[in-house]
C-alpha cells in the first residue's frame, strides 16, 4: 500500500512537471518580446532564431489551446482572467491558460484513473490538476504586490531626495527607475515609456494604478494627480505618504504577529481531516473503500469536502484582517 501511495505522488508530480515543463516551452518566448520591448534585456540574452517548422507547432498549439479555453469558459470569465494575468504580467492570453488547465486536468483524470481504477479519485485529481495553474496566478499576483508594497516607501523617498535636489517628477523617476529593483522599478519604467511616446503623465499614472492591486500605490497616485491639479510642495506630499505607507505597513506585520497562532490553528485544522483520512486508507484500505464504493459513502465524502471547503473560507475570513 505504501509502493501504491509512492506511486500515486510520483505521478500527480510528473503531472504538475509536464505541465510546468510545457508553460516554460510555449512561452518562454514572448516573455523574451516582452522583456526586449522594456528594454531590460542586455545584448547577449536575445534567444537565437526558430525554424520554421518551431514557430507553425507553438503556433498551432496556441490556437488549440486557445480553442478550447474559449469553447469551456464564457468571454466575461475569461476577461477577468485576462485582467488578473496582466496584474501578474504573466506573457499568457486567459484562453490558452484555460485550455493549459483543461489539457492538465484530463491528463491527471487518465492517470490517476488508471493507476487507481477509482473514477471519484481521478476526478479529485483533475479538479485539483486544474485549479493548480490559476492559483499558480493569483499567488504570484499577490507575491508581486506585497513586494510591490514593501518597495513603496523607498521609492518615495527616492523621488522626494531626487525633488529637493533640484530634479523634475520624471528625473526623479528616472533616479529610481535606476536605484530600485523589479517590480516597481519595472512598473514607473512603464509610466516613464508611455509618456515618452506622448501620453500625458496623469493618464500614465492613473493606468499604474489601474494595473495593480495596491491599495498603497493607488493611495499614492491619488496623492500626485490631486497634486498636479491644485499644486502644492511635492516633496512635502509623498513625505507624508511614505509616513502613512510604512505605518499601514507596520501595522499589517503586527496584525500578522497576532493572527500567527490562528493562522497555524487554521492550517492544523484543515489538514487534520485529510490526513487521518490517508492514514487509515494506508492501514486499512477496506475500511475506507466504503465512502467510495457506497452510496451513502459518497453522500457522506462529499459532504465532508463541501464542509472542509466552507471551514477553511470561514477560517480565512476570520484571520484576515483589512487595514
Amino acid at each position: 500500500m505504501f509502493l501504491h501511495l509512492v506511486v500515486l505522488s510520483g505521478t500527480f508530480l510528473t503531472v504538475t512537471c509536464l505541465a510546468a515543463a510545457l508553460y516554460d516551452r510555449l512561452f518562454y518566448s514572448r516573455k523574451i518580446i516582452r522583456d526586449r520591448l522594456a528594454g531590460q534585456v542586455e545584448p547577449g540574452a536575445v534567444p537565437s532564431p526558430e525554424d520554421e517548422s518551431s514557430r507553425s507547432i507553438r503556433a498551432g498549439t496556441y490556437r488549440l489551446l486557445g480553442g478550447i479555453g474559449r469553447v469551456i469558459s464564457g468571454r466575461s470569465t475569461l476577461d477577468r482572467l485576462q485582467d488578473k494575468l496582466a496584474r501578474a504580467r504573466l506573457p499568457i492570453k486567459a484562453e490558452e491558460l484555460t485550455g493549459l488547465a483543461f489539457v492538465c486536468a484530463l491528463g491527471a483524470l487518465f492517470l490517476c484513473w488508471l493507476m487507481t481504477e477509482s473514477l471519484l479519485f481521478g476526478a479529485i485529481c483533475g479538479a485539483a490538476a486544474f485549479y493548480l495553474p490559476f492559483y499558480t496566478v493569483n499567488r504570484r499576483r499577490r507575491r508581486r504586490t506585497e513586494l510591490l508594497n514593501q518597495q513603496l516607501p523607498d521609492a518615495l523617498d527616492i523621488i522626494t531626495n531626487g525633488l529637493r535636489a533640484g530634479f523634475s517628477f520624471t528625473q526623479a523617476l528616472g533616479v529610481l527607475i535606476q536605484e530600485m529593483g523589479p517590480p516597481i522599478a519595472e512598473e514607473f519604467n512603464r509610466v516613464i515609456r508611455k509618456n515618452q511616446l506622448g501620453k500625458p503623465m496623469g493618464e500614465a499614472l492613473q493606468e499604474l494604478s489601474d494595473s495593480t492591486d495596491s491599495d498603497d500605490l493607488e493611495m499614492v497616485v491619488t496623492a500626485l494627480l490631486i497634486q498636479r491639479q491644485v499644486g502644492g510642495n511635492l516633496a512635502e506630499i509623498l513625505d507624508n505618504v511614505a509616513h502613512t505607507v510604512r505605518e499601514r505597513i507596520r501595522i499589517k506585520g503586527e496584525i500578522k504577529t497576532l493572527t500567527t497562532q490562528g493562522r497555524i490553528t487554521a492550517l492544523i485544522i484543515s489538514l487534520l481531516p485529510p490526513g487521518v483520512m490517508a492514514f487509515i486508507f494506508a492501514i486499512n484500505p477496506g475500511y475506507m473503500s466504503l465512502l467510495f464504493t457506497e452510496p451513502l459513502g459518497l453522500f457522506m465524502f462529499g459532504a465532508a469536502v463541501f464542509f472542509q471547503i466552507l471551514g477553511i473560507l470561514v477560517l480565512r475570513r476570520i484571520i484576515n484582517i483589512e487595514v
